[in-house]
């Protein structure tokens, strides 16, 4: 924490700073009421500059507990004006409940999470989901209908995702499925904007993979088994306007994904591209970073031949 508050303060990038509890809020199952890692989860929010509270409902003992995870956390958000971060339904079993419906209701039930137009505003994202790839189409219809008017936006980890999830497929003739949101699919079949994003690489949940946005673009070309020029904008998407929308950044803020006359100086110039199917298919190396109409990041490279 106290490196992201150094960075905050060199940075000319807004960094989002989360309190997140990884592990169980209750100390033993059986527990109605939370232990220390609520406690402690309570002390880091007396500092300022903290913008998210989230954590991982699923690693609770129960589902009653997972469930009292989310209105906890969900509670303490509203009391401090945050952002909710949930890594939540992070399995393939249809035995167990889908705990997206748990969010919803308390969301409806607090009220309050959307500001005036114009205005940053308090979202909810939710990372993981692969147990909602074994919904139906009934079941999709319900969820989209359900978070219409709600600041939830749901964030794929595909890297985290692929290599984690469907073990007990290992000695099927297929092997494990392809569980992780099938971005360009839900946007035009039911409308749902998921967003792209990486997990901490090189750690337990992903030991491999690229830090690059446009690397998991690439890598949605042959998961999801789509190169159209649709899709290929939805996974742009993802990585671009809808992660800006689980940022917390107003929706007006860039509708397009090339800027316009009017639009905020923020985007990234692709050097040696001229179409938004190469940056995925090929994306390339050299890039400048604008942010607030000023130069924060620049990557090129150079050629060189050996001369005998």
């Amino acid at each position: 924490m106290s490196s992201g508050f150094l960075m905050d303060q060199r940075s000319r990038h807004v960094p989002l700073i989360s309190v997140f509890a990884q592990e169980p809020l209750f100390d033993a199952p059986g527990d109605t009421h939370p232990g220390e890692n609520f406690t402690l989860l309570h002390e880091a929010l007396k500092r300022d500059g903290i913008n998210v509270i989230g954590s991982a409902p699923y690693v609770e003992a129960t589902v009653e507990q997972a469930k009292m995870n989310i209105a906890l956390i969900m509670a303490t958000a509203y009391e401090n004006g945050a952002h909710v971060d949930f890594h939540l339904d992070y399995n393939l079993d249809l035995s167990l409940e889908p705990l997206i419906y748990e969010v919803i209701s308390q969301a409806k039930r607090m009220g309050g999470w959307t500001g005036a137009p114009g205005q940053t505003y308090r979202r909810i994202t939710i990372g993981h989901a692969t147990r909602l790839q074994l919904f139906e189409e009934e079941e999709w219809h319900r969820l989209a209908e359900a978070i219409k008017d709600l600041p939830i936006t749901f964030v794929g980890l595909p890297q985290s995702d692929l290599y984690m999830q469907g073990r007990d497929d290992y000695e099927k003739p297929l092997g494990a499925p392809r569980s992780t949101l099938r971005v360009p699919y839900l946007l035009s079949k039911y409308g749902i904007q998921v967003a792209m994003s990486v997990n901490n690489v090189q750690n337990a949940f992903t030991p491999q993979g690229f830090l690059d946005p446009l690397m998991l673009c690439s890598l949605g070309v042959a998961l999801f088994q789509t190169a159209a020029p649709a899709d290929i904008e939805a996974l742009v998407r993802s990585v671009t306007l809808t992660s800006k929308l689980a940022l917390g950044m107003d929706e007006s803020d860039g509708r397009c994904l090339i800027p316009a006359l009017g639009d905020p100086a923020d985007f990234v110039i692709l050097h040696g591209v001229h179409s938004i199917q190469s940056a995925v298919l090929h994306p390339p190396f050299d890039r400048t970073v604008i942010r607030a109409g000023r130069v924060v990041s620049r990557k090129r490279s150079f050629t060189w031949l050996l001369d005998d």
